[in-house]
This record gives structure tokens, C-alpha cells and sequence, in this order.
């Protein structure tokens, strides 16, 4: 448990949620701005295929500038992506509803990279959800409880 604001500006006592039945893979966006933290995370020798399996949170931005739907991806303390506006819009909900009570949504993640014969030594960040129906169904009934 740690301290963190809600989308509404209140400091919470957050706790770490998991949603069930995730069968969805999400790749996380931006993650070449955040390169030293995936290379912290996940070391490797340039252009070495690898993969790291993390757990990874979803925080809600609503004072990004680009995007008030924004979602954050975390691993530990790092930034290291965000949701596309896309499924931003899709898993928001679910995010913002468990921010708002106190509950941080964490996920299953492998942090990966395909190695320098694939033509790319960028890491990628992909993230084990259930369907965004399922996961805000999931939230409302957490949240209840």
C-alpha cells in the first residue's frame, strides 16, 4: 500500500488491484522515450533478445496535456508508456474507478525486445488484461465490496 492522489485530487491510501480472466495483450505506446528505465528493468546486452516478465501498474493522468483520458504504465516507480488513446478510452474507465476508491491496477507484463536481427533493438511493454468490458464490470464490483 502507498499514498497517491485520486482523479479528484485526494490523497489515498491506494492498495494493488489485479482484475481476473485477463486474455487480452495491450502494447504499451511511447516507450522509446523511456529506454533507460526498460533497460534498468530489463538489462541486455545491445540488440540480445529478451524478455522480462514484470508486473506493471495503470495509473490515470488527467492533467496530461495531450490527452485527459490519459493512462499512465508503471513498473515500480518508472514510467515507462502509456495505454494508446485508444485503449485509453476502452480501459480508462475501469483505471479511473479503482483510482477514485483507493485501488491501483496491476497487471501481468513482459518488458521485450526481439533482438538486433529483427531490424529493431527497442524494448516493448505488453500488458495481460481482461477485456475492457470485463475489467470495468470487475472495478464496479470491487469497488462495491
Amino acid at each position: 500500500m502507498r499514498l497517491a492522489p485520486s482523479c479528484s485530487g485526494n490523497i489515498l491510501l491506494v492498495t494493488e488491484v489485479t482484475l481476473s480472466f485477463a486474455d487480452d495483450t495491450v502494447r504499451a505506446v511511447g516507450v522509446s522515450h523511456y529506454r533507460d528505465a526498460l533497460t534498468r528493468i530489463c538489462p541486455r546486452s545491445e540488440g540480445e533478445r529478451t524478455r522480462c516478465r514484470v508486473r506493471a501498474g495503470l495509473v490515470p493522468e488527467p492533467g496530461n496535456p495531450h490527452d485527459p483520458n490519459a493512462v499512465m504504465v508503471r513498473i515500480g516507480d518508472d514510467l515507462v508508456g502509456y495505454l494508446s488513446r485508444g485503449d485509453a478510452e476502452r480501459y480508462g474507465p475501469a483505471v479511473r474507478l479503482l483510482a477514485d476508491h483507493g485501488r491501483h491496477l496491476v497487471c501481468d507484463a513482459v518488458v521485450g525486445g526481439r533482438g538486433g536481427d529483427a531490424g529493431t533493438t527497442n524494448l516493448g511493454v505488453f500488458l495481460s488484461l481482461p477485456g475492457p468490458v470485463e475489467a470495468e464490470l470487475e472495478a464496479q464490483t470491487l469497488v462495491r465490496a
